[in-house]
């Protein structure tokens, strides 16, 4: 069993039975304590993982590192040294527009993610050694079984293995304003997009209605919500 992103991308081609053999788990039952245990030795905890702090002043070096940008101070540089000014003026200009909006993009990027991390299901009801169990989200494997109810955030990515009369917020991943149903049947067609994969479950969208359970077939940074965030 892996979890990667290939993999990732075929478990609405596969039913819920395949998926939960897949992942080695009896829905029933849920893993067991040992078994999840190794698991997040092997992958870690379900956690979007911000990258090394650094400066602001790094941040704004780094829009000077791109080669367009050295060409463009190479020909800033150059015009100057045979006196035209004013096109060596432009250039730098073009270039510092270009380095503030490259740091303020980033600047954002980082602030939207410690947001982000905000919103995370804080725990999550798991089936584990045949016991209903309520377990911080941090602590979820691949082959977790995960119970749903109404206003609950999905806690991680994973493959419909029962639901009734069910509908979920995606807004949060895809953008779309309405509720989308779920079900667990069997979707035909890899080329299906990623809003109309009715038999997943992803990260941090949120549960309007009906009940569900999911097996996790994805956590922390290789969620669909994680692959965005790098």
């Amino acid at each position: 069993m892996t979890q990667n992103k290939e993999q990732a991308s075929e478990w609405h081609l596969v039913s819920a039975s395949e998926a939960t053999e897949r992942l080695g788990v009896n829905p029933a039952i849920g893993l067991s304590s040992a078994e999840a245990a190794e698991r997040l030795a092997k992958y870690g905890p379900n956690r979007l993982e911000e990258p090394p702090p650094r400066s602001r002043w790094l941040l704004l070096l780094d829009q000077f590192k791109g080669v367009l940008i050295l060409v463009l101070i190479g020909a800033a540089l150059l015009a100057a040294a045979i006196g035209d000014l004013v096109d060596a003026a432009v250039i730098l200009v073009v270039v510092l527009i270009n380095a503030v909006l490259g740091f303020s993009q980033e600047h954002r990027a980082k602030q939207s993610l410690v947001a982000l991390k905000r919103m995370l299901a804080p725990t999550a009801e798991v089936r584990r050694d045949g016991v209903k169990m309520s377990l911080s989200a941090d602590s979820l494997v691949p082959g977790d079984i995960v119970l749903l109810d109404p206003g609950d955030r999905v806690p991680a990515d994973g493959r419909v293995i029962e639901a009734f009369s069910f509908e979920v917020d995606e807004s949060s991943l895809t953008g779309e304003s309405r509720t989308v149903g779920k079900h667990a049947k069997l979707l035909e067609g890899p080329e299906i997009p990623l809003a109309e994969r009715a038999n997943l479950f992803y990260m941090n969208t949120t549960v309007t209605r009906g009940r569900a359970e999911m097996v996790v077939t994805a956590t922390g940074m290789n969620t669909e919500l994680g692959l965005l965030a790098n």
